[in-house]
């Protein structure tokens, strides 16, 4: 028996701004040896982000995000370069007036 899957594509407008190295990490509190609380910063495990060409301009067609895996010598050139993009946040984009 022969099963023939239609695909659907829907094209999607994301609204994203380059990616800084504060979007990648989150402040967590954790003790330390003398038992006090401290602020301590860890990857944003989950955080999704998109890859543009430094040479085509052209945007890869997936989305990548931070995990245990992720080549962090790697990542910090990316965006250096000025390559990694993020989607804009619905408060970014009200301030920027683009609701």
């Amino acid at each position: 028996m022969t099963t023939t899957e239609k695909t659907t594509v829907t094209e999607v407008n994301i609204k994203m701004r380059i990616g800084v190295s504060q979007d990648f990490r989150i402040e967590v509190l954790q003790v330390n040896q003398d038992g006090q609380l401290v602020p301590v910063l860890q990857p944003k495990y989950g955080q999704p982000y998109w890859l543009k060409s430094d040479k085509t301009g052209v945007f890869d067609n997936r989305n990548y995000q931070i995990s245990e895996e992720t080549d962090w010598v790697e990542f910090k050139t990316f965006l250096r370069l000025e390559m990694v993009y993020i989607p804009l946040g619905y408060f970014e984009l009200k301030d920027l007036g683009a609701l």
